[in-house]
């Protein structure tokens, strides 16, 4: 892992502390509104958006460096460098007028940054150029990254599913998404089937909504409902 620079120090070391400082009602969060509401915002220097958007992408940011053959030690290089071009002395840069749509701007940046890391490799002669990974030609790469985002999605999804509904309710969806039938599901969680059928279907209607929401915003996405 390479040093980080004075800039680099200084921006997440504030970002840490507005970790620290900031304190949200999880319900107040709803994560497939990251193209209207939490970009609005973050663009407006709102720290709990700052602190969403990385909790929200750095995974993703982690999973296209290792998918492009970078090491997990030298992943969180790239995580940096991807927030410092996202964010401009704490500033969020984007705006959808001038940069279009958010998942490919934020998918140039990503790229951007992971080619610079072999670039500076290649110079160091750390990595030859033909070391390179092919799949970081931009229809490549955006292929990659859009298969990529979908299942961070889904995953997120799940997660604002979780928020959403009781304990109870998230477990019985977990267990049928395991495979289990209705009737072992219920004798598992000592419930009666119908129950579970119950809650099976409101948690499909909560997730096809969330689904529905993201696929209007970027219609290239294409989620499937369950």
């Amino acid at each position: 892992m390479t040093a980080r620079s004075g800039k680099e120090k200084n921006f997440f070391r504030a970002c840490n502390r507005r970790d620290r400082e900031v304190i949200y009602e999880i319900g107040e969060i709803n994560m497939y509104t990251t193209r209207t509401t939490l970009l609005e915002k973050i663009a407006a220097g709102d720290e709990i958006g700052w602190s969403e958007f990385f909790n929200t992408y750095n995974r993703l940011v982690f999973a296209i460096a290792k998918k492009n053959g970078i090491p997990a030690a030298d992943a969180d290089d790239i995580l940096q460098k991807t927030m410092l071009g996202v964010f401009h002395e704490g500033k969020f840069i984007y705006r959808r007028e001038t940069h279009g749509k958010f998942r490919t701007w934020f998918g140039g940046i990503v790229r951007n940054k992971i080619r610079d890391y072999y670039r500076e490799r290649s110079r160091s002669r750390e990595i030859p150029v033909a070391g390179t990974p092919e799949r970081l030609a931009p229809e490549d790469f955006e292929t990659a990254f859009l298969e990529e985002y979908r299942g961070h999605l889904l995953d997120l999804a799940v997660e604002e599913l979780k928020r959403r509904v009781s304990p109870e309710v998230f477990e019985t969806f977990s267990l049928c998404r395991t495979g289990c039938s209705d009737k072992e599901a219920a004798c598992l969680l000592g419930v009666k089937s119908n129950t579970v059928t119950i809650r099976k279907r409101r948690c499909a209607e909560i997730m096809n909504g969330i689904l529905r929401s993201l696929n209007e915003a970027d219609p290239e996405l294409h989620l499937p409902p369950l």
